[in-house]
């Protein structure tokens, strides 16, 4: 079984069709964007502050914006993309300078704790006999004063999670179990967030109970990694980060046009036929309407008229009222109600049914035991079936 990395579990959850171009058919791509860029140079510079530190060297603000500098230009290329158009290369290397004053001004002159690496490596495994194997880096490991070892980790991005977030976290949760295995002496831990974005430290603490849930949890993805045949892919707001749009059954088509002439892109046969879609289903909507108006009209008149049958040019209509007996749907308030009378009253099961729906989701996420779900499957079956959904564009898909 392979070796997994936080960011190779995290790929598949993302997007399991990505996750199998990059790590199943280790198809490589230069491209990156600039937001993993900024990061990079970010933590490069935070790394030579307590390397140097090591060495009793202490940087001031104005070295360590220097080397940040350097390294960006250095390091730069064409290849990096900005998915956000009016943001240029110079937005986020300014940013880049404004994370680092903001950490520098905060921690300065770091004598709180004592560095005892930057970019730990760990190579570690989740079980005894090897099998469920883990590696990853850690951007700073410390220890205080009392003992305490602390898991640092640099955060660029622009979000800012909340401590049922931080709590949650698998990444660090595993780097914890990499130092606990690697070093048993060590008892106590502190996981700690630097948003730099935001100057907020979030802090977490795992009991026993808690990083053996998440042995437990990481173990049972990587099971399900391991056995995976179909890798669908996964929209979300990454999409337009991923590095394989051009393979993507999703993206393709929109990365193949977007970069077309107007008049190439308008006569592009995939173009077309979404615009005479859109337009035939703007008719149909408007022709529904339309026709929902006369409906409501041919039963007021032969209700007004008391007729049944209504004669046209060439045409007639046969109109009928009916009284249907009708329960609260599953959605409405006195369903509940309604289903504990029947349940107190011990005639549930003559009137309850299987809801498929359900049990589909149940199978597909896997919410069963696995023998359970195997038996269930016995009566399964995969049906075929197509369908068309038409969507407008969002403002920057234009």
């Amino acid at each position: 079984m392979p070796i997994y990395s936080h960011s190779q579990l995290s790929t598949y959850e993302d997007c399991p069709l990505k996750y199998k171009f990059s790590y199943r058919d280790k198809i490589k791509r230069e491209q990156e964007g600039v937001e993993a860029f900024l990061g990079s140079m970010v933590h490069d510079t935070l790394q030579k502050c307590y390397d140097d530190l090591r060495f009793t060297k202490v940087n001031s603000l104005s070295d360590l914006l220097d080397y940040y500098n350097t390294i960006w230009q250095e390091n730069w290329r064409d290849s990096i993309f900005i998915v956000r158009q009016k943001l240029t290369q110079e937005h986020y290397r300014a940013l880049g300078e404004r994370l680092i004053e903001t950490y520098y001004n905060r921690y300065s002159p770091f004598g709180s704790d004592i560095t005892i690496g930057t970019e730990v490596r760990l190579n570690f495994s989740l079980d005894d006999d090897n099998k469920y194997r883990m590696r990853g880096y850690i951007d700073r490991l410390s220890r205080t004063d009392d003992d305490t070892h602390e898991i640092h980790d640099y955060k660029t991005s622009a979000y800012l999670p909340g401590q049922q977030d931080a709590d949650n976290d698998r990444q660090l949760g595993l780097y914890q179990i990499g130092i606990q295995r690697r070093w048993p002496d060590i008892k106590n831990v502190k996981l700690v967030w630097h948003y730099l974005a935001f100057d907020t430290e979030l802090v977490s603490y795992r009991t026993p109970k808690a990083l053996s849930s998440l042995i437990q949890d990481t173990k049972h993805l990587i099971d399900e990694i391991e056995s995976a045949q179909d890798f669908p892919p996964k929209e979300s707001r990454f999409c337009n980060w991923c590095e394989y749009p051009d393979l993507c059954p999703r993206r393709r088509h929109i990365f193949k046009v977007e970069a077309l002439p107007v008049n190439e892109y308008l006569s592009e046969p995939g173009v077309v036929l979404v615009n005479k879609y859109a337009e035939l289903r703007e008719k149909a909507s408007e022709i529904e309407k339309e026709t929902e108006k006369v409906k409501k009209a041919i039963l007021d008149y032969a209700q007004r008229e008391e007729v049944e049958v209504i004669k046209g040019s060439d045409r007639k209509v046969r109109v009928s009222f009916d009284k249907k007996l009708k329960f609260p749907g599953k959605n409405e308030e006195e369903r509940q109600e309604l289903n504990k009378a029947i349940i107190e009253a011990g005639r549930w099961m003559e009137v309850s049914e299987l809801d498929t729906t359900s049990l589909t989701r149940i199978v597909e996420e896997g919410l069963w035991d696995k023998k359970l779900i195997d038996e269930v499957l016995n009566y399964g079956k995969i049906v075929e079936s197509s369908s068309i959904y038409l969507s407008k564009l969002k403002d920057e898909e234009k």
